[in-house]
């Protein structure tokens, strides 16, 4: 039986009012192409807003798990984002955005990913395009002891109608107790973690509880995940790592300060625009 692929880091997070941030600066060359991994949760009957911003050079998915998110970007498009849908905003040359998030029965809960977009063909500068896939439009691959919801690449077979840069996979996981999961990622998808939303669950020996990131080694073997007394939720996200350099500014991510200076250049224009026309 091949060996399961094994935990290096357990991360607990890092939170700032209601966002717990979980990939920091130093784990950035293990985990890339991931850049960014964020929970957001809110329980009291508040909009939260986020007016307009730029970004660069990177893709970001937004998953809300509860609650509704309004987007609205430059170029342009204007999404209203449903508890369980998924929205990628490729970042590109330089776009700006901005969010509100509002509540479902006082509550307010989001995952947000982001992505570093490859060097390759200077797709990092491609033109920004905004992307909304509905929840029934997700693929949920149900067994005896799992549900497993395929947000962004393909897992047996089953195939996400989202389109990412990175050769991606992100999975939603709902697990019943006393059970296994099992999944052995595509040959080169070597960058891979575990985020645990409830529960209790272990992988390869190591107890994971809610609200823990598992970073697992660059291995080609699977991630095996069991249960014992508590069923789980659970997010396994696993990537091809890009061969770049990552030059940020925290908003962007480049593989040249060209390219950064460049998009900073982008946004201070479009900034501007919104600006002028208010």
């Amino acid at each position: 039986m091949q060996k399961s692929r094994q935990l290096t880091h357990i991360r607990h997070g890092i939170k700032t009012g209601a966002t717990t941030s979980f990939l920091h600066e130093q784990d950035l060359p293990a985990t890339n192409p991931f850049v960014l991994w964020e929970h957001f949760t809110s329980k009291n009957n508040t909009r939260h807003s986020l007016n307009f911003h730029g970004h660069s050079g990177i893709e970001a998915v937004s998953y809300p798990l509860l609650g509704t998110i309004s987007h609205h970007d430059s170029t342009p498009q204007h999404h209203t984002i449903e508890s369980g849908d998924i929205h990628v905003m490729t970042s590109g040359e330089g776009v700006i955005h901005k969010s509100t998030l509002l509540p479902l029965q006082s509550t307010n809960e989001s995952i947000q990913l982001w992505t570093i977009l490859p060097a390759a063909d200077n797709i990092e500068m491609c033109q920004p395009s905004s992307q909304l896939i509905t929840k029934n439009q997700l693929p949920v691959i149900e067994d005896n002891h799992s549900a497993t919801k395929v947000l962004i690449g393909s897992y047996h077979h089953h195939h996400s109608p989202v389109k990412c840069h990175c050769n991606l996979i992100l999975l939603d996981i709902i697990m019943t107790s006393y059970s296994s999961w099992c999944f052995t990622p595509p040959q080169q998808h070597l960058s891979s973690f575990i985020y645990l939303k409830s529960g209790i669950s272990y992988s390869a020996n190591n107890k994971l509880t809610p609200l823990q990131m598992g970073l697992f080694e660059s291995s080609p073997n699977p991630i095996t995940i069991t249960t014992t007394n508590q069923s789980s939720r659970f997010f396994i996200a696993c990537a091809v790592p890009l061969k770049q350099k990552m030059i940020t500014n925290q908003h962007s991510f480049h593989s040249n300060k060209n390219n950064l200076n460049k998009s900073e250049t982008t946004i201070s224009k479009l900034i501007s625009k919104i600006k002028s026309s208010n």
